[in-house]
């Protein structure tokens, strides 16, 4: 009796001994190319619990419950640019079979890979994600800007209209910003110390809209679609200086956005046809009201003193590349609103010949819509809708509109 409770524990030992093995967290050892080029080798650390109907599209085998409905693989490809553009698995196969003690899995791409490649991302896409990287041929080209995608993306932003007139003086819009990047940190450098600018006004006695601006923001750029910005610390005026605030404002702003793309059968290979993005911003402003020389009557030249808004906005846009032979088009609508604890200024323009100034604690809204025809990445016309009020001086602008050239980038930071 005691001799076959040996033997069962000793068998109960070998059957568990494995499972134990196999139940670690399921990890890639690697990824290699194929002398197809539309053909990848994934091969899983060993050993492990995987059986066929865990990896393989179409599943077939017997065994398995039901075919699966996508494969659960991800493959992204990154060309001599370092563009990277998604390339379907149109097939996975264990091919040598004896999964979990060689883990190889054979995967079919949609399109075959480039042979000026900088590198290819291949994830399992099921719980922990594990991936590899197959490195490339090419380094990727190093480039000092590259295009944006709105406004706020941008680095460097510059729209306006300029209208000569004939025995007067020409007249301008401006709506631009620059940013500078000061410093960097960590070694994907996604934390920054910039110094930005922005300009929204033009050449009228009362101008409309009215607002510059400058600051020093802090800025971290997650790995996830979440950025966390502070702008530690920046100056609000108006073209004349009559209004002056010292400000600080932090904030967080998640983005999401969706590629739509078509399968081109003469370059067989998929090709992008349009770019969806929203982007939320929440956070706060505070600072001082150094001086309002609109509404401050019999007092010194100080301003109203201490001030918090709160925040909010969301920018929504478009991006159709490649259409009406000009290199994209882009459709933005951007909305922000500004929700003071205290009176602030406000310059009330409707219904009235010369603005009135009020101090309200009423929110403070801001729309602007755009139309971009671009030449290239970076140049071309847009066509313009504002509507709402900007700080510090928060001067109505009651549905203006604009045709005039713009030009967008952002820097890269490749090069230093």
């Amino acid at each position: 009796m005691q001799s076959r409770v040996k033997s069962l524990c000793c068998q109960l030992v070998l059957v568990c001994t494995p499972v134990v093995a196999f139940a670690a967290d399921v990890k890639l050892h690697g990824a290699r190319r194929s002398k197809n080029p539309s053909k990848i080798y994934a091969q899983f650390q060993t050993p492990n619990a995987l059986t066929d109907c865990d990896v393989e599209y179409p599943t077939t085998a017997p065994p398995c419950a039901a075919a699966a409905v996508s494969p659960p693989w991800s493959v992204v490809v990154y060309d001599s640019a370092g563009n990277p553009t998604a390339d379907p698995v149109t097939a996975a196969r264990d091919e040598i079979g004896y999964l979990q003690a060689n883990g190889v899995v054979t995967l079919t791409l949609l399109n075959p890979i480039p042979a000026d490649f900088s590198r290819v991302d291949v994830t399992y896409t099921k719980p922990k994600a594990p991936y590899a990287t197959i490195p490339g041929t090419s380094a990727p080209a190093k480039h000092l800007i590259t295009a944006a995608k709105t406004k706020d993306d941008s680095d460097v932003y510059i729209s306006g209209t300029f209208a000569p007139g004939e025995g007067t003086s020409p007249s301008y819009t401006i709506d631009s910003k620059g940013k500078f990047v000061i410093r960097s940190f960590g070694k994907t450098g996604a934390t920054t110390v910039s110094a930005t600018g922005d300009v929204n006004t033009d050449n009228k006695k009362t101008a409309d809209p009215d607002s510059f601006h400058w600051a020093i923001p802090l800025q971290y750029v997650s790995p996830k679609p979440y950025t966390l910005q502070w702008s530690t610390v920046g100056m609000e005026l108006d073209k004349k200086g009559n209004a002056v605030n010292i400000v600080s404002a932090p904030s967080a702003t998640a983005s999401l956005s969706h590629l739509f793309t078509e399968f081109d059968p003469k370059a067989n290979l998929s090709k992008l046809i349009a770019t969806v993005g929203l982007d939320l911003t929440a956070g706060v402003e505070f600072g001082d009201n150094l001086r309002n020389d609109f509404a401050v009557v019999n007092k010194s030249t100080r301003g109203e003193g201490p001030f918090f808004r709160g925040l909010g906005g969301a920018t929504a846009y478009l991006v159709v590349p490649n259409v009406w032979h000009l290199s994209k088009v882009a459709v933005t609508s951007s909305y922000v609103a500004r929700i003071p604890t205290s009176d602030e200024l406000f310059l009330e323009t409707r219904h009235v010949k010369n603005p009135v100034p009020l101090l309200t604690s009423q929110t403070r809204q801001y729309v602007q819509n755009s139309v971009s025809f671009m030449f290239t990445d970076y140049l071309g016309f847009q066509v313009k809708h504002q509507y709402g009020c900007l700080p510090p001086a928060f001067k109505f602008v009651d549905n203006s509109g604009s045709i005039g050239l713009v030009l967008a980038f952002k820097e890269t930071g490749a090069p230093k």
